[in-house]
Order: structure tokens, then C-alpha cells, then sequence
């Protein structure tokens, strides 16, 4: 008896079942945020890493150790393309990122308990580096901290992502309901009371309507004992497509709202081919270049110091190299760049990825001579005074 009070609790007054109460729960959590999030830091990490990490040495480019470390191989067991991807996902994801120096190979910490101080240097312990917990403390001047924002940026996003979370789930209820097949089950009132009867009727509820319901092409569900399944139309094509609409629109604005927190144009981050050369420039402009700011100053101030640095011996990261750019484009700026003076040969060679020479005549500078001073233009002469 206790199955047959379930079971007829199922039931409404004129003996039909809500077939509705036979469908699964649909997960109220959905992942559009984070794959947002994810496809952000993607997109940042790559870009930073297809920078290149330059040296110089008493104003000099030098090709040294240092350029080595940030540029092929930080340590014995990453690339720098890892490394880096690894830093900016710690620096997005958590805010912050620590990076220390041992035995000449830098290394990103997963894990360190900071002590800060206000008129002396910060503590760092606790370090946990792939698993293995190291027992040194370090100073602040003996690691790379990169810092990015006062508060995450991530938390601010699932704050806004609670709200629209529950919207998208709602949106796709409604509308997997309105696409989900409904019916009525007309069971007489001579139906059998015995228990095998009571058991096939629980198989049909519970099994084959499941794969009635399920079935991608024709299906026939068989039924006996005078039982009835009349299906009730579904709602028209136009709300179905608008409620398809709807959930898209709230897809739309999480990627949006996520591309704004992180200073990514959105239809970069999803993948919109309009304007494409202007959303890079400002990708590069307002995201990728002061992230590139803020690890160049951190490691000149640690790695160089101030005497070094006064005397141009530092690290400048350059991120003209991330935009992929077709010859044909840059041949007249580069042209005019050459013949005003502002780039000899081999730097030209170097905007364009290539190896310099490295000649006496390649690192000259040229001059059209169609240039003349300002002054002796406006005094009416050329450069011997003759006009």
C-alpha cells in the first residue's frame, strides 16, 4: 500500500498524470561565467607571453642571462611561454603573484603567507612551490611580488554572476519546458490492482516514457490494460526561438560584463571579426601594455635597483610583437621611419621579427636630403644661404 499512496499522490482529481514530475531537475548552475573568465586570462596570459622581454645594458640592447631567464627558459622545468602564463593566471585568478629567485632560475609560488609592515620590508614564508614547502623566508626585496588591483577582480565577478546565474538557469528552464514533450495517461478504472499490474505501471512511468521521451528518432511506446497517452501541443515556434534568444542575450552580457573587468573589448573575447585591427590596438593599449608596465617596474626595482636603472641598465618589455601585422602594412611607415632617421636598417629588420645584421652600415642612420633646419627655411635660404 505504501507504493500505491506514492503512486496516486502523482495523480490530479480526474485521474491524469502531470508528466512534468517525471522530468529530472535541471542544474541550476551553469558555467558561462567561468568560461568567460577562463577565455580573459587566456587571452591575456598569450599575449604577454609572445612579448619579448628586452635587456639593455648601459643603454645598450645585450642579450645577456637575464634575457635568457624571461625569455626561453625561467627554470629547468617551464618555458617562458608557461612561466608567464602561469604569473598572469596567479596575478587575474588571485590578484597577486609571487615569484622567487633561487639558484639563478625563477620560480611562481602556489601558495606563501605574507607579513606586511609599513616602514620595513614585507616577510614572505610558508612558500609552497609545485607541492614541496619551502622553510627559507624571504624579504621583499628578494622576490617578485606583482601586484594587480586593491580588491579581485574575479570576486567582483561572481557577485555580479549570482544575479545572472539565476536568470540564465530560469531562461533555460523555460525553455526547455516549452520544447519538452506533454501528455495525458488515461488510466481506467478497471486498471488491475494486483501487484504486477501496479509494477508495469511503474516501469511505464519510470523507463519507457523516459525513452519515449528521449528517443532522437520515430518511437513507439506500446501500452495495454486500456491505458491512453494523449499529447498536449506544445507552445509555438516563435516563443521557443525568442526564449532561445533570451538565454543567448544573457550569455552575451556575462562575456561583456566579464571582458569589461578584465579591460578586454568584447568582441575579442568572443570571437567577432568586426573592427578587429581597433579592438587589438585597445586591447594593447588599456590592457596588456600597463600589465606590462606593472611587471617591468617590479622586476627593475628588484632585479636592477636604482643605481643600475639610473644608468640604463634595465628591462623594458616590448608588446609591439603581439599583434601579427602583414608586410605590406608597415612597409611605408617603416620607410618614412627610415629615411627621417629615427631607425636604421637593423631596427627595421627587428619590427619586422627578423635578425638584425649587425653591421656597421645596417646600424646607421640615414637622412633623406630633402631635409633641411626649420631656420634657414624660414630666412629664405637653403643650407648655404642660397635660396
Amino acid at each position: 500500500m505504501g507504493l500505491w499512496s506514492w503512486f496516486s499522490g502523482l495523480f490530479k482529481d480526474d485521474g491524469t498524470l502531470k508528466l512534468d514530475v517525471c522530468v529530472g531537475e535541471i542544474a541550476a548552475e551553469v558555467y558561462y561565467k567561468e568560461l568567460a573568465v577562463q577565455a580573459c586570462v587566456n587571452l591575456i596570459a598569450n599575449a604577454v607571453s609572445r612579448s619579448e622581454f628586452l635587456t639593455y645594458e648601459k643603454g645598450q640592447k645585450k642579450r645577456g642571462e637575464n634575457y635568457y631567464l624571461f625569455n626561453v627558459e625561467p627554470n629547468q622545468n617551464k618555458s617562458s611561454s608557461k612561466f608567464w602564463r602561469d604569473v598572469i593566471h596567479k596575478l587575474v585568478y588571485e590578484n597577486e603573484c609571487l615569484v622567487i629567485q633561487q639558484d639563478g632560475k625563477f620560480y611562481v609560488a602556489d601558495e606563501f603567507t605574507s607579513l606586511k609592515y609599513a616602514f620595513k620590508e614585507n616577510i614572505y614564508k610558508d612558500i609552497v612551490i609545485e607541492g614541496y614547502q619551502l622553510s627559507n623566508t624571504y624579504l621583499e626585496s628578494q622576490v617578485f611580488h606583482f601586484e594587480l588591483h586593491d580588491e579581485k577582480i574575479k570576486t567582483v565577478v561572481e557577485g555580479l554572476y549570482q544575479s545572472y546565474g539565476k536568470l540564465i538557469a530560469a531562461s533555460q528552464n523555460y525553455y526547455k519546458k516549452n520544447n519538452a514533450k506533454r501528455g495525458t495517461l488515461k488510466i481506467p478504472t478497471s486498471y488491475p490492482q494486483t501487484e504486477q499490474a501496479q509494477n508495469d505501471l511503474t516501469d511505464l512511468l519510470s523507463a519507457r516514457f523516459k525513452k519515449f521521451f528521449e528517443a532522437t528518432g520515430g518511437a513507439v511506446l506500446p501500452l495495454t490494460n486500456g491505458l491512453e497517452y494523449d499529447e498536449i501541443g506544445s507552445k509555438t515556434n516563435s516563443k521557443t526561438e525568442g526564449g532561445s534568444k533570451e538565454i543567448r542575450g544573457f550569455i552575451d552580457d556575462i562575456f561583456d560584463f566579464v571582458a569589461i573587468a578584465f579591460q578586454v573589448p568584447p568582441q575579442l573575447l568572443k570571437g567577432n571579426v568586426a573592427d578587429t585591427d581597433k579592438a587589438v590596438n585597445n586591447f594593447l593599449t588599456f590592457c596588456i601594455n600597463p600589465l606590462a608596465e606593472l611587471l617591468a617596474d617590479e622586476i627593475n626595482r628588484k632585479l636592477y635597483g636604482k643605481k643600475s636603472y639610473l644608468e640604463n641598465t634595465y628591462l623594458k618589455i616590448d608588446t609591439t610583437r603581439i599583434k601579427s601585422v602583414d608586410i605590406s602594412d608597415v612597409a611605408g611607415p617603416l620607410e618614412i621611419l627610415l629615411r627621417i632617421g629615427s631607425y636604421s636598417i637593423d631596427d627595421c629588420l627587428e619590427a619586422l621579427g627578423m635578425e638584425p645584421l649587425n653591421t656597421e652600415w645596417s646600424r646607421a642612420r640615414w637622412m633623406t636630403k630633402n631635409y633641411e633646419r626649420a631656420e634657414t627655411r624660414a630666412k629664405g635660404g637653403g643650407e648655404n644661404g642660397n635660396a
